[in-house]
């Protein structure tokens, strides 16, 4: 079978990705606290999955730099980090801490959330088949920003705009390929949706349309170069005032 390469009236849509330097560990983490940093100042903040690997960092941290009096955990169970984190940030200001131990993903859950400021999802979007109602849900109950991080795929990838796949699903030679300079290791196959492995696959793009679907612009993008099809996307998105 021969390769189609998209051209003429239809290459012309492709997006033009402009990606910047390579960032390590550490920097893509002070990345995201200046993304909560730009905001300003917010009355509230919620946070969705924000305990795996970092303990609430961006939660407490972020709170603390917009000076919130709410602040807000929705994840599966909490760690003695987060809480004595939680406990040490109450000391400093004036600021109610929940934590809520639910997997954010089940729809009937944001039924229950108080409307916030500003919501986070931190390497949470997950390709699966539950992306588009979790964006769904956190929009419904955020008023002011809604910031997003996490891998995407390099737009140059897919050739036409709004791209995603379901790389958990992709044969597995082509897996390995993708895996190429990429922090992924070899996983076995799967036949049902499994967030463990193969979570990304989505461009920005793809993020955009998303939002805009719910009623939302992007207010920023930044994205750095994360290896041969991979980029790392920071981004802030808003209500859009014309929806």
């Amino acid at each position: 079978m021969d390769t189609v390469k998209l051209g003429g009236p239809l290459g012309r849509f492709a997006v033009d990705e402009r990606v910047s330097a390579p960032l390590d560990v550490e920097e893509i983490r002070a990345e995201k606290v200046d993304l909560i940093r730009r905001v300003g100042s917010a009355d509230s903040l919620r946070d969705f999955g924000g305990l795996w690997g970092v303990h609430g960092l961006y939660l407490i941290e972020g709170a603390r730099a917009l000076n919130c009096t709410f602040a807000e955990m929705i994840d599966v169970s909490p760690v003695e980090e987060f809480l004595a984190k939680c406990r040490d940030l109450q000391q400093e200001q004036a600021v109610q801490v929940n934590m809520i131990e639910a997997d954010f993903r089940t729809p009937e859950l944001f039924d229950l959330l108080r409307p916030v400021d500003v919501a986070l999802l931190y390497d949470v979007l997950l390709h699966q088949d539950t992306v588009a109602s979790v964006v769904k849900g956190v929009t419904a109950t955020t008023l002011r920003h809604v910031l997003v991080a996490q891998p995407v795929l390099k737009e140059e990838v897919l050739p036409l705009p709004n791209g995603t796949v379901n790389l958990q699903f992709y044969p597995e030679e082509l897996k390995a390929e993708l895996r190429t300079g990429s922090w992924w290791p070899e996983e076995e196959p799967v036949k049902r949706f499994d967030t463990g492995k193969w979570m990304w696959g989505q461009t920005p793009s793809f993020l955009e349309s998303l939002f805009t679907g719910y009623g939302w612009r992007r207010e920023h993008l930044q994205v750095n170069d994360l290896g041969r099809y991979w980029n790392y996307g920071f981004m802030r998105f808003a209500p859009d005032p014309s929806r």
